[in-house]
């Protein structure tokens, strides 16, 4: 895809905004950028980061419950971080990786099971689809960021399904005026403002957030892909070039006018074939043609306070998930399925459309009434519905048989049941109270009743002790669950069982144990936990074809390690290192794609007040193979160093120039494949790269 005209929708904004009058904005809260200086000083102060993700109620980080890390978009900015995916790594235990369609996979302390097992937020508003679970949202510039929220482990007893192994919240910027425009290696392009304004009284309040990035791609090679271990490698386009281009759009517009709140989200991201459907290099091809996503999000919020000491919120939300995945899947002269006798002369070309809807309300309700206690109750009700779906195909349906022209099937041939819907019910109940002096406790019960899956229970009890002033300890013991999402209960790959077996949801418990050390500029934070994950839905050969079932259990165990401290007026550093161990207990080993050890290394320094230099060193171990790999040797880790530079108030106060490079020593980065498919991996990058970004800030 051209790249012209993200340049020119950036080029819009800026002339826009530049000949607006400067009073138009006059109302724009200049708390943050009440001094320039301070705000570039913040950047190497160990900071007490405030949430809300935990428990619903705004609290320190290091005191709520359960362990959370709060990343500040600021900070991310300054180490050269430009995506919410790339940020996520530097939280301790989290791994990213890429599937062989390029779709990002997030695995928290070595468990990524499935899409949907970590639960993403934007604006603490919800974005995984019933479809598969996942969300776009993180391939969101930093540039829109104002803070990333990342609970590590249970979060279901407060935030209901998919909050399994995770929480993400992505926060954008607010009551700030800024835009930027980005290059780099791969004929990447970007360009976003952050506009805001508000009435003098304080009534009213309006943010607006729009991006957009462009990348065709940088050379990267596959290796032999399934069709050599097929024995015919000689119909395979490997090794060859992979189309690993993308493209990504971003709009939040947010409206709040006293009690009352309006919030509309919209994202789109695009992307290239990458190593191919069925793990065959498909032809050679350009652009972000293979798969198109888009969410869109409206949510209405009304609080009110019935007495002095309760208060409520009622929510409505309506969102709305399409995906589009559509390429030439195998060469020509391939059978299809692989190994088959149906050759297809021309290749196969498979494309898949799905839309689903979703609407819900909620009324949530805080009590301040029982001293020392704080109450919370919240019940919802939503729906979620296939309003249309298809596929297409160069075959018949039904005997797989190559045909001259693409057809498009539905009805008792299609991919998913199309009235496919799901009802669901909750209410949650929390109570965090004071039961000594220095002893806080949390307790929460969940109850979520699907329509076609059943019901489940998610607890939590959780407590945080302050020895002192310094040294601080939590506990906490919580269960979550993952539903079976639409695909996997009305799905099962045009078997013709759709919706005709029983699927539960996969369970987590965790128990974890946190100690927390603040002295001046310094802190340090170490954390055990242990999981057990019970009825694992994995996708299987069984009497009725390739259907998802519940089959094993996996077990979670390892520990985290955190430190953050100014060196001094100059210097700051961050750290972390985990280690995690983890047990599929059917099979007797470690979970395929994880790695053991996990560690990042950050520096600050600001040797004059305009300019601020960051380093980042980023550790990947060896990751795990399954136990029927042929590849006995485990997949080897990396080293990812990236350096930054910082330019600020070039020439005018708050025009700022950041420049960097990326993969600085030159690393072979690579994401697991799975046994039989790419015996090299998928490889991610290979070579250094670089990126240059102009942002001007205005009050």
């Amino acid at each position: 895809m051209a790249t012209a005209p993200c340049l020119r929708i950036g080029s819009v904004l800026v002339i826009a905004i530049f000949s607006a009058p400067l009073s138009t904005w006059a109302g724009a809260d200049r708390g943050r950028l009440e001094s320039d200086q301070n705000a570039q000083a913040d950047l190497l102060s160990v900071l007490d980061d405030m949430s809300t993700l935990a428990t619903k109620t705004r609290l320190n980080a290091d005191y709520v419950p359960g362990i959370l890390s709060v990343l500040n978009g600021d900070e991310l900015i300054a180490l050269g971080v430009r995506t919410v995916w790339q940020a996520l790594e530097l939280v301790p235990s989290v791994q990213i990786d890429r599937n062989n369609n390029g779709g990002l996979r997030v695995a928290i302390r070595g468990f990524q099971h499935s899409n949907g097992n970590v639960k993403l937020l934007l604006n603490s508003v919800a974005m995984n689809n019933a479809y598969a679970g996942y969300s776009n949202i993180l391939y969101i510039p930093i540039e829109q960021v104002e803070r990333i929220e990342v609970i590590r482990g249970p979060g279901s007893a407060v935030h209901g399904e998919f909050a399994f192994a995770g929480v993400i919240n992505v926060i954008t910027r607010q009551n700030e005026n800024r835009v930027y425009v980005q290059a780099g290696s791969g004929e990447t392009y970007g360009t976003g403002a952050v506009l805001s304004a508000r009435s003098p009284d304080g009534d009213w309040r309006l943010n607006l957030n729009a991006s957009g990035w462009d990348r065709q791609g940088t050379a990267i090679t596959a290796g032999p892909d399934r069709l050599y271990l097929l024995g015919q490698g000689e119909l395979s386009q490997a090794p060859g070039r992979i189309n690993n281009a993308e493209n990504y759009r971003l709009a939040v517009f947010a409206l709040d006018y006293k009690t009352l709140s309006v919030l509309a989200q919209y994202s789109r991201s695009q992307g290239g074939t990458f190593f191919g459907t069925f793990n065959v290099l498909p032809e050679p091809n350009t652009g972000a043609n293979a798969s198109l996503t888009e969410q869109t999000l409206v949510q209405i919020r009304q609080g009110f306070d019935p007495t002095p000491t309760l208060g409520a919120e009622f929510k409505l939300t309506w969102s709305e998930f399409i995906g589009n995945w559509g390429l030439e899947a195998l060469p020509a002269g391939t059978s299809f399925p692989l190994g088959s006798q149906n050759v297809y002369p021309d290749g196969v070309f498979l494309e898949d459309y799905v839309r689903i809807v979703r609407q819900e309300a909620e009324l949530d309700f805080d009590w301040l009434g029982w001293s020392g206690h704080r109450w919370q109750l919240s019940l919802s009700a939503a729906e979620a519905r296939i309003d249309d779906a298809w596929w297409a195909f160069n075959g018949d349906a039904e005997t797989l048989e190559p045909l001259p022209t693409v057809h498009r099937y539905s009805g008792d041939q299609n991919f998913i049941d199309e009235g496919a819907r799901r009802s669901i019910y909750s209410i949650a109940a929390q109570d965090q109270f004071q039961l000594l002096e220095r002893l806080a406790l949390t307790a929460g019960l969940r109850y979520d009743n699907y329509s076609d899956t059943g019901d489940n229970l998610s607890p939590r009890l959780a407590a945080v002790w302050t020895l002192s002033d310094e040294h601080l300890l939590k506990a906490q013991y919580a269960e979550a669950f993952f539903p079976p999402t639409l695909y996997q209960v009305y799905g099962n790959a045009r078997t013709g069982v759709r919706g005709t077996f029983s699927l539960d949801p996969e369970t987590v418990s965790t128990t974890e144990l946190g100690y927390i050390f603040r002295r001046g500029s310094h802190v340090g934070r170490a954390t055990l936990y242990h999981s057990r994950v019970r009825d694992l839905i994995v996708f299987e050969n069984n009497s009725n074809g390739n259907l998802y079932a519940n089959r094993g259990q996996v077990r979670l165990q390892g520990v985290e390690a955190e430190w953050e401290q100014r060196l001094n007026s100059a210097w700051k550093l961050t750290a972390n290192l985990s280690y995690s161990d983890t047990l599929d207990e059917e099979t007797g080993a470690s979970l395929t794609g994880a790695a053991d050890w996990l560690g990042n290394l950050d520096l600050f320094y600001r040797p004059r007040a305009d300019i601020l230099l960051s380093g980042h060193w980023r550790f990947v171990g060896d990751r795990h193979r399954a136990v029927d790999d042929p590849r006995r040797d485990r997949l080897p880790g990396y080293q990812n160093v990236s350096l930054t530079l910082n330019w600020f108030d070039v020439g005018t106060p708050g025009l700022t120039l950041r420049a960097g490079v990326d993969n600085l020593l030159g690393q072979q980065i690579k994401s697991p494949a799975a046994a039989y498919t790419y015996m090299d991996d998928y490889t991610q990058l290979e070579e250094r790269t670089w990126w240059i970004q102009l942002s001007y800030q205005w009050r």
